[in-house]
């Protein structure tokens, strides 16, 4: 039944497609999706001040917008004019979801020309996996690295189906969209092209570089006039970047569960690669897909390199630990194929196919698959080799969802428009009786992926954010404007920070809100802020006038105060 309901994807276009649509509703339903929150808190007040230049008049961490080098945002000006911001971002998010399911079943289909195999890979990156720093192939909001994404895939297919030149034309046009996803793509053609520069055709590489150029020439030029690269070296920056919020993106190993278990997924990928490309490598592409492979580990190199010993500012900017998308992607696609193959030549059956499938379907963590793996080659009695597999799927599972709850990992739920919180209707009431130049002070410790920041909603500036080490982390020049803002609301606290976002939590809750009532007033003075949010069960009382009040938040009025 399996293999005829994989011949009749195959061969049946409507009813792949169906296929394709219900995977990415499962997709979006299952991780979820959220406006205004993860890195769009740096993006939608960005956009904002591009849509209405009377926004934030008093917030230099605005005046970074520019420094942000993709066209992407600005395909939604027009219809945020119209107030249709959210509504086409999430049509734009399934869209791209479905088309990434088709991408992902036509780089199958070219590797290994095998329907079960298209069918299992299709299904098994439905679910979230997660590779290294904790990054998944799907992502739970739009942004510009998940829009390319589809398009990514599209431009290997076409390098795989040695239609370079559109290959590396198509890449260019991408560039100008998101260059991090682009520089990794380009990375594994070059890569491929030097080792087989025969078979590609030196041609075709000058070629395909020059039409390359010419796609990426909007985004190129802008970047020319902003800055010119910079390779110097900025240890201190990269510190205070890493310890504040984004210890995972640079750092492979950590003693924190969070960063630990990522990694040792990433790693598994490449051991489920290893596996399944001894056993059933591509017919036709297997050189080639080993070179992208190395080229993945190159760029993982580097970035250990770089955050051990040598913190160039350009590959610090680049944050090149995002490769390991591609990982997962081969990772998966090759162990499909492999389940596939051994399924159909009788070596896989019944209970035994079923537990490895589920492995490879069902687990966020893509050691578990491996270890199934290893388990049916070691344990030869059936009951015992099923029950071992059975109690380690349980066990990850288990400890799995402990860790998502733990530190907040999964928050499902469709959220188009600004989640109903608290935090938000705090935001909303800002943005509907204060002027535009409104500065407020926000408790400056908190930030995750999950949740809004202040200027997201509230469209008011605010005195420097822990979240605001998400823009730092390209733009080396702000640091020390948000240090010295920082210190200020949340004294003491950058200087504590080790890594792990959620101590820097209370630390830098137990600066904000140590802070007296003099200190305080202060800060309102130097960075003209008129009303101060803390959080009720955190803030001792103060003497100002309440302006606006709900479950968890107060606002008070500063005005007469200073």
């Amino acid at each position: 039944m399996l293999l005829s309901f994989a011949d009749r994807l195959t061969k049946s276009a409507l009813p792949r497609h169906l296929f394709f649509l219900a995977c990415a509703t499962f997709t979006i339903l299952f991780i979820g999706y959220l406006f205004g929150t993860g890195d769009q808190v740096i993006h939608i007040p960005f956009l904002r001040k591009e849509i209405d230049p009377t926004l934030f008049p008093n917030d230099p961490f605005i005046e970074m917008r520019h420094q942000h080098y993709t066209y992407f945002w600005r395909l939604f000006f027009p219809l945020a004019r119209l107030g249709w911001l959210e509504i086409s971002m999430f049509a734009v998010y399934a869209l791209v979801t479905y088309a990434a399911f088709w991408a992902l079943w036509t780089l199958a289909e070219e590797l290994f020309h095998n329907p079960l195999t298209n069918v299992l890979s299709v299904t098994a990156l439905a679910f979230p996996h997660v590779g290294f720093a904790g990054w998944p192939a799907f992502e739970f909001s739009l942004l510009p690295r998940t829009f390319v994404f589809p398009f990514l895939l599209l431009a290997l297919i076409l390098y795989l189906r040695r239609r370079y030149l559109l290959a590396f034309a198509l890449a260019g046009a991408l560039y100008n969209l998101h260059v991090v996803s682009v520089n990794f793509l380009l990375a594994m053609f070059l890569f491929n092209a030097v080792w087989q520069w025969r078979a590609v055709g030196w041609r075709n590489i000058v070629a395909g570089l020059a039409l390359f150029v010419i796609g990426a020439l909007p985004v190129l030029i802008w970047r020319s006039r902003q800055a010119s690269l910079d390779l110097s070296l900025r240890p201190e920056w990269l510190s205070i970047v890493a310890r504040g919020t984004l210890y995972n993106i640079f750092y492979l190993f950590a003693p924190y569960p969070y960063i630990l278990l990522p990694t040792l997924s990433g790693l598994s990928m490449f051991g489920l690669f290893a596996i399944a490309h001894r056993a059933h490598p591509s017919p036709s592409h297997g050189r080639t897909i080993l070179f992208f492979m190395g080229a993945v580990i190159i760029v993982l190199l580097v970035e250990v390199i770089t955050a051990q010993w040598l913190p160039i500012t350009l590959i610090v900017q680049s944050q090149i630990i995002r490769v390991g998308v591609f990982a997962i992607v081969f990772g998966y696609l090759y162990f499909a194929n492999y389940l596939a193959r051994e399924y159909q030549a009788g070596k896989l059956a019944g209970w035994d196919f079923g537990l490895m499938t589920a492995a490879l379907v069902g687990t966020v963590i893509a050691v578990v698959p491996l270890i199934i793996w290893a388990i049916h080659g070691w344990i030869k009695p059936p009951v015992v080799r099923r029950a071992v597999s059975v109690a380690v799927q349980v066990g990850m599972l288990g400890l799995t969802l402990m860790l998502a709850q733990q530190f907040d990992l999964w928050r499902p739920g469709l959220h188009i428009f600004a989640p109903r919180t608290p935090f938000v209707k705090a935001q909303v009431w800002a943005r509907d009786h204060t002027p535009k130049a409104t500065v407020f002070i926000v408790p400056p410790h908190y930030w995750w992926i999950y949740d809004s920041d202040w200027r997201v909603f509230s469209e008011r500036a605010t005195t420097p954010q822990l979240s605001d080490l998400l823009m730092v982390a390209f733009v080396p020049q702000y640091l020390d404007i948000w240090a010295l803002g920082f210190e200020q609301v949340a004294p003491g606290a950058a200087a504590h920070y080790q890594g792990d976002l959620f101590a820097n939590w209370d630390i830098g809750a137990k600066a904000y809100y140590g802070l007296s009532d003099n200190a305080l007033l202060q800060v309102a003075r130097e960075w003209r802020a008129n009303y101060l949010v803390v959080e009720k069960t955190q803030s001792p009382p103060r003497p100002w006038p309440v302006a606006y009040e709900n479950l968890e938040y107060l606002i008070y009025d500063l005005r007469s105060a200073k």
